[in-house]
């Protein structure tokens, strides 16, 4: 039956058991993007989430006992060499044969996404840092620039391509709990990705106009034209740096999604820069956007020290390694209001 996922996020889940799943095919999400869908926030500051004001009562849902991070058995992760249940540590990693100590949004978002839905989930995430939708994840559809060889571009878009077709093809091996007679059901798609894209004039300008054929090429490909689509819109060092030109025209190539007609009510693109903690936007942004604090004239405090160590673990392109944003993006891109998952049959 349809279900509305913002009645079911009514109802606060703590750990949820896999023999509650299984009524219909497996879902599927695939993730896909660079460095950031991988991931480069240390578990370790997912603590700082209970800190805030507006979003602190969060960490409950991800540390139900206030010790451990919570997994979810009735959701399973597709990452490079790994495949299991739904826990912290799918993000950036340095070996294919375990799970490491990052999160990226998969794990907040897989764990709203097992909480929404009765069927069993399946998340496919395919990420490679240092990638741009214009060379790499160039999809067929978009055609190659004049002169370029056909080698030197889309390599990602193939390798995404042949990773999700290997896992639905081997789901009862990587997955014992597989029901074959149940199947499986494409849902939907996650992008996000842009960072290597600001750096090509060509990249910029034609950033909306890949995004949509790459979009339509995986449908045809995955034969499922009703695929939703999720695009996090590129949020580098937060909502000021919209005045950074090359950053401005990503975010309006990714923002252009939603003006397609064709798209509207089935693909919808998300602003992620409002996520990042103002504070630490701030303090690792101070002078250059936010003019209003000088360092020199007002050096960082032991205090600020001290929260920038607990909240952040990476460079700004990476989102400062900050886990509360990446649950934050994990909730949004699973939000009630979102077509992705708004109601899901």
């Amino acid at each position: 039956a349809a279900v509305a996922l913002a009645v079911l996020l009514l109802g606060g889940l703590g750990i949820v058991r896999a023999g509650q799943a299984g009524k219909g095919p497996v879902k599927v999400f695939i993730l896909a993007g660079q460095s950031n869908m991988d991931g480069n926030a240390s578990v370790s500051t997912i603590d700082f989430l209970g800190e805030d004001k507006e979003h602190g009562a969060l960490l409950k849902k991800f540390k139900p006992d206030g010790k451990t991070l919570a997994t979810r058995d009735d959701v399973w992760v597709a990452h490079r060499g790994v495949y299991g249940n739904l826990a912290p540590g799918y993000g950036a990693r340095k070996s294919d044969a375990t799970l490491g100590g990052c999160i990226g949004p998969e794990y907040a978002f897989g764990y709203f996404m097992g909480e929404a839905l009765e069927e069993q989930v399946l998340l496919i995430k395919y990420a490679s840092g240092g990638q741009s939708l214009y060379q790499n994840f160039r999809p067929p559809s978009a055609g190659l620039p004049a002169g370029a060889k056909p080698e030197d571009f889309g390599n990602q878009y193939r390798g995404l391509v042949a990773y999700v077709h290997d896992t639905l093809n081997n789901l009862g091996k990587r997955f014992p709990g597989y029901d074959e007679k149940a199947g499986y059901e494409i849902t939907g798609f996650v992008w996000f990705q842009g960072y290597n894209d600001m750096f090509d004039v060509n990249a910029r300008k034609e950033y909306g106009h890949n995004l949509a054929h790459l979009i339509r090429d995986l449908r045809s490909e995955f034969r499922a034209p009703q695929m939703r689509v999720a695009v996090g819109v590129m949020g580098v060092n937060g909502p000021r740096n919209e005045a950074n030109p090359k950053q401005k025209d990503v975010r309006d190539g990714q923002r252009f999604v939603n003006t397609v007609p064709e798209f509207k009510g089935n693909v919808k693109a998300i602003e992620t820069a409002p996520l990042l903690h103002p504070k630490i936007l701030e303090l690792q942004c101070a002078g250059w956007l936010y003019p209003e604090r000088d360092l020199k004239k007002n050096p960082i405090t032991d205090e600020e020290r001290a929260m920038l160590k607990r909240a952040t673990s990476n460079k700004g392109y990476h989102y400062f390694g900050e886990g509360r944003f990446f649950i934050l993006l994990g909730k949004a891109l699973a939000d009630p209001k979102h077509p992705l998952v708004a109601i899901v049959a």
